[in-house]
């Protein structure tokens, strides 16, 4: 039969059924599987055809089931009117790929996060050791002990950055006005930057939330100060803010968001997945602490902060 030695020549496996669940048909891969894998195939196949759809002669496609190790993508086709194909794709090597590969991103981000923390601890503990053996030498040159003292507090605060990160720490809650909070850091960054246009879209029947206000605002201060590297420090950044209303985050319409957009060209596509990894940056000089920083804020305060593209940054944070 033509259609038989097609059938064959398919290195997927491939089986036919019909709704008693009895195999009419099973190509030399289906029969590979079915040897190793014995009566847990069986109960997969038993579990497809009572599908609700399958009985209804809907085709599926890229059912996923698992088999112990095994990962399967299943495509289903109704064929005559009391019997069904199966098509199994085996993706287990291409799942373990996958996590490998993860494995491999995450020992790269430790990586390049040592590698970034000893590269900026280097300038301060050099500029310590150079004090240290010029005031040796000279013993009455007492002022450089105020470069000393400042180079050790620059690594003092580096570390606790980094400490932050892993350390939960106490909200200390209280209902504030978002929008004053906003108000703060445009009105400080207004008088720094000039050339800057800042734009305020705010829905004024927001409530209050409750907020650690000094987190959010330091939140609030990477984002716009990001925004601004972002446009050289010319051009225009967008503050807009309203009642959520996506359909994962906030189907009950019961959060806030605050987006932050600016007149840049936005966050390159392979940076995408990276945007929170600590010491993960393309700036020249940063140490990417800042938005993992923030992640973490809000993500204690049960919100979401994301890049929802097109140069936007949104945060959205619980009203109770």
């Amino acid at each position: 039969m033509f259609e038989k030695e097609i059938l064959e020549s398919i290195l997927e496996p491939i089986t036919v059924l019909d709704f008693s669940g009895k195999i009419l048909y099973s190509n030399q891969e289906f029969e590979n599987y079915r040897s190793i894998l014995g009566r847990r195939l069986n109960k997969l196949l038993s579990d497809i055809i009572n599908l609700k759809y399958v009985k209804e002669g809907i085709p599926v496609k890229n059912l996923y089931k698992e088999i112990d190790e095994y990962k399967f993508l299943i495509d289903i086709f109704p064929y005559e009117n009391d019997k069904v194909i199966l098509l199994l794709r085996d993706i287990t090597r291409f799942y373990k790929l996958e996590e490998e590969s993860k494995r491999e991103g995450t020992l790269y981000a430790f990586s390049k996060m040592l590698s970034e923390l000893f590269h900026d601890m280097k300038g301060p503990i050099t500029g310590i050791k150079a004090a240290a053996q010029y005031l040796k030498d000279n013993p009455g040159e007492t002022e450089l002990l105020d470069d000393i003292l400042y180079e050790i507090k620059r690594i003092e605060e580096f570390i606790n950055q980094i400490a932050y990160l892993n350390k939960p720490e106490k909200l200390n809650l209280s209902k504030e006005n978002i929008h004053k909070l906003i108000d703060n850091v445009i009105v400080k960054f207004s008088k720094i930057y000039p050339d800057v246009e800042f734009v305020r879209k705010y829905d004024p029947s927001l409530p209050e939330i409750k907020i650690d206000k000094n987190q959010i605002l330091n939140v609030i201060e990477n984002l716009i100060k990001n925004a601004l590297e972002a446009i050289n420090f010319k051009g225009k950044v967008e503050v807009e803010t309203g009642i959520s209303f996506d359909e994962i985050y906030s189907p009950k319409r019961n959060k806030i968001s605050i987006k932050i957009k600016d007149s840049g060209q936005g966050i390159p596509e392979d940076m995408l997945d990276k945007l929170f990894i600590p010491f993960y940056t393309t700036k020249e000089f940063g140490t990417g602490v800042g938005l993992a920083r923030s992640y973490k804020i809000v993500k204690q305060h049960k919100g979401i902060l994301r890049y929802i593209g097109n140069s936007t940054f949104e945060i959205i944070l619980p009203i109770e």
